[in-house]
C-alpha cells in the first residue's frame, strides 16, 4: 500500500552489467505463516529494531515483511535478519527499487531492479527463502482516459480508469517499465543463486490482468501475491488458483485501518482474519501479512497514518516514540495464538 519514493540508482547499473545467470531451485512450501509489515529501514525513526521484534513475538507472529529499496540499507536490513531469527522471526524482503519509472528508461530500471537484488540476495540468499519481487507495481501501467489499448483501440475518454481485471487494462509503455523491473530483479536473484521462491502480485482490487500480462511476457514466479482492504477476497483466490501457485496475502487490514475510529479497526482485522482462517482450508493460501505493526503519523492526515496496530507518538523533540496498542493489536494477539494452541491440540 506504501507509495514507493523514487530517485535514480545510477551507480547500480555498472554493477548489473557484471552479473552471471545461475540456475535457482525452489525450496519447499512451509505451513501457513501469520506476519505483519513494516518499515524499519526507512521509517518508526526512533523506535528500535528491538522493540519492533518485541512487538511481533508477543502478538505471535513469525514473518515481518520490510520494504528495501537501496544497498545502503543492506547492513541494517542483515542486522534485522539476524536479529528477528533470534527471535523465531522470518524476514520477507520486498525488493522496492528507488527508481523514477516515469523518467527512466527500461534499460535503467532492468540494470538498477537486477543490481538492487544480485547484491541483496548474494549476501543473504543463506538467510532468505522467499523475496517478494515489487510492491502493487501495476498501478502505474493501469490505462487512463484516451490511451491506446494494445490492440490498436482506444480506451474511451469519457471513461476513469481502467478497472484492472484484464490485460488491455495496462498501457503497453508503462507496463514495459514494470516489466523492466519484476525481469530485473528476477534475473538478480537468479544470478545470486541459491534455494529461494519468488514472489510476485498486484494491490489486490480488480488487477487480475497483471498475472495474465506476467504470464504472456515469461515472467515467472513461485507464490501469487495478492493484497485486500475490506472486500471479500474469494473471487480473486478462485482466479488464483489456475495459475496452479500457492497464494500469499502481503498486506490486508480493516480499510483505512482506525480512520473511523479503533473499535472499527480491531472488528474489521478480526473479520478478515477469521476470514482468511476460512479461505485457506479450501484455497491453497501459505502466508497472511497484516498491514501494518506501527502507525506512520507523520503521513496525517493520509490514511497511512493510522493503519497500525500501535500508535506512534511524537517525543516533542522532533522524532517519534512507541505510543499504546490498539485494540486491534490484542485482536491480533489473540487470534494467532488461538491458531498456534489449535495446532498444538491437533498434534
Amino acid at each position: 500500500m506504501k507509495k514507493i519514493i523514487i530517485s535514480g540508482l545510477a551507480t547500480l547499473v555498472i554493477v548489473a552489467a557484471a552479473l552471471l545467470s545461475l540456475p535457482h531451485t525452489h525450496a519447499s512450501s512451509p505451513k501457513f505463516t501469520w506476519g505483519i509489515n513494516g518499515h524499519p529501514l526507512a521509517s518508526y525513526h526512533g523506535v528500535s529494531e528491538e522493540q519492533q521484534v518485541t512487538y511481533i513475538k508477543e502478538l505471535g507472529l513469525t514473518s515481518y515483511r520490510v520494504d528495501v529499496q537501496k544497498l545502503d540499507q543492506l547492513e541494517e536490513l542483515d542486522r534485522l535478519v539476524t536479529l528477528a531469527g533470534n527471535n523465531g522471526i522470518t524476514i520477507l524482503p520486498v525488493l522496492t527499487p528507488a527508481l523514477d519509472l516515469k523518467e527512466a528508461s527500461t534499460e535503467t530500471i532492468y540494470a538498477t531492479s537486477r543490481a538492487l537484488a544480485f547484491v541483496t540476495a548474494s549476501h543473504l540468499k543463506d538467510k532468505i527463502k522467499v523475496w517478494e519481487l515489487g510492491n502493487e507495481l501495476e498501478n502505474f501501467a493501469i490505462i487512463q482516459p484516451c490511451e491506446m489499448r494494445d490492440n490498436g483501440t482506444l480506451y474511451p475518454c469519457e471513461w476513469g480508469p481502467a478497472g484492472g481485471l484484464d490485460p488491455l487494462d495496462y498501457y503497453g509503455p508503462r507496463w514495459d517499465k514494470v516489466r523492466a523491473v519484476l525481469r530485473g530483479l528476477s534475473d538478480g536473484l537468479t544470478a545470486a543463486g541459491g534455494d529461494f521462491r519468488t514472489a510476485m502480485g498486484t494491490a489486490g482490487w480488480g488487477h487480475m490482468g497483471a498475472f495474465q500480462r506476467m504470464k504472456q511476457d515469461n515472467i515467472n514466479w513461485d507464490i501469487s501475491v495478492w493484497h485486500f482492504y475490506g472486500e471479500d477476497p474469494e473471487w480473486a483466490l478462485k482466479e488464483l488458483v489456475k495459475f496452479g501457485k500457492p497464494i500469499w496475502f502481503t498486506e490486508f487490514n480493516h480499510p483505512k485501518g482506525s480512520t473511523d475510529g479503533a473499535d472499527a479497526q480491531a472488528a474489521g482485522l478480526r473479520k478478515a482474519m477469521e476470514r482468511i482462517q476460512e479461505l485457506r482450508k479450501t484455497y491453497p493460501v501459505e502466508a497472511a501479512h497484516i498491514y501494518e505493526l506501527m502507525d506512520e503519523t507523520y503521513w496525517a492526515p493520509s490514511f497511512e497514518a493510522y493503519m497500525g496496530l500501535v500508535h506512534l507518538d511524537s517525543n516533542d523533540a522532533g522524532g517519534w516514540r512507541p505510543g499504546a496498542p490498539k485494540p486491534a493489536y490484542d485482536v491480533v494477539r489473540d487470534i494467532v495464538h488461538g491458531d498456534q494452541l489449535a495446532k498444538g491440540e491437533s498434534q
